[in-house]
C-alpha cells in the first residue's frame, strides 16, 4: 500500500539549493579574504545566505513532519539537512571573526584555507546532486571531499606551528588559532555530508 503512495520529491530540491548556498557562501569568503577592504558587505552576504540556509533546513523539517512518504529515510533526511546547515553556519562564523576581530589582513594561510574551502563545497555540492539518482558519481565526488579536508588539515597544523613560532602577541595566537581551526572545520562537515549521502546510496542502492 505504501507503494502506492505519492512521495514527496522535493526533499532533492531542498537538499541541492542549500548546498548551491554552501558554494555561493564559500566563494564570497574566498572573495572577502582577496579583498579584505570589502569585508563589511561581504560578512553581510554571507549572513545573507546563511539566512536563507535557515530558512531551508526549517521547511526541510517541516515537511519531514508533514509528509507520510518520504523518498529516503526519515532519518537520513534529518541527519542530511542538518550536516548541511552545519557546513553555512561555520562559513558565517568564519566570516564573522574575520570582521570581529579587526585583522590587518589575511595571512597567505586564510587565503590559501579560503580556496580549499570553495573546492570542497563545490565537490560536496556535485555528491548532493549524485543523491536524487543515486548515481554512483557520488563515490568520486566523496573521495575528493577526502582528499581536500585532509589537505585543509595538512595547512592547519602548517599554520599553527607557523603562528607559534614565529608570533609573540598571544592576542593574535589566539585570534588566528580560532580562525584557522573554524575553517578548517568547514571540510571536516562537508566530509559528514558526503558521508551521510554515502550511507543513503549503499542503503538505496
Amino acid at each position: 500500500m505504501f507503494r502506492l503512495l505519492p512521495r514527496d520529491e522535493n526533499f532533492f530540491e531542498l537538499f541541492e539549493q542549500q548546498a548551491g548556498h554552501i558554494v555561493s557562501a564559500s566563494r564570497v569568503l574566498e572573495e572577502l579574504t582577496l579583498d579584505y577592504p570589502s569585508a563589511p558587505a561581504k560578512v553581510q552576504q554571507i549572513r545573507d545566505l546563511e539566512h536563507a540556509g535557515d530558512a531551508l533546513t526549517h521547511e526541510m523539517v517541516r515537511r519531514l513532519n508533514t509528509t507520510f512518504v518520504t523518498p529516503i529515510d526519515r532519518e537520513d533526511i534529518y541527519a542530511l539537512a542538518n550536516r548541511l546547515d552545519d557546513v553555512l553556519d561555520l562559513i558565517d562564523a568564519v566570516a564573522d571573526r574575520l570582521a570581529l576581530y579587526k585583522i590587518k589582513v589575511p595571512t597567505d594561510g586564510c587565503i590559501a584555507m579560503a580556496k580549499i574551502i570553495v573546492k570542497t563545497a563545490e565537490a560536496t555540492d556535485r555528491a548532493v546532486h549524485c543523491l536524487r539518482t543515486l548515481s554512483p558519481l557520488y563515490h568520486k565526488h566523496a573521495i575528493e571531499v577526502n582528499r581536500l579536508e585532509n589537505e585543509a588539515d595538512r595547512l592547519l597544523r602548517d599554520e599553527l606551528a607557523s603562528l607559534f613560532e614565529g608570533n609573540t602577541d598571544p592576542i593574535e595566537i589566539i585570534k588566528w588559532k580560532e580562525l584557522y581551526e573554524t575553517m578548517e572545520s568547514v571540510t571536516d562537515r562537508c566530509e559528514d555530508v558526503v558521508n551521510v549521502i554515502e550511507g543513503i546510496t549503499l542503503k538505496m542502492a
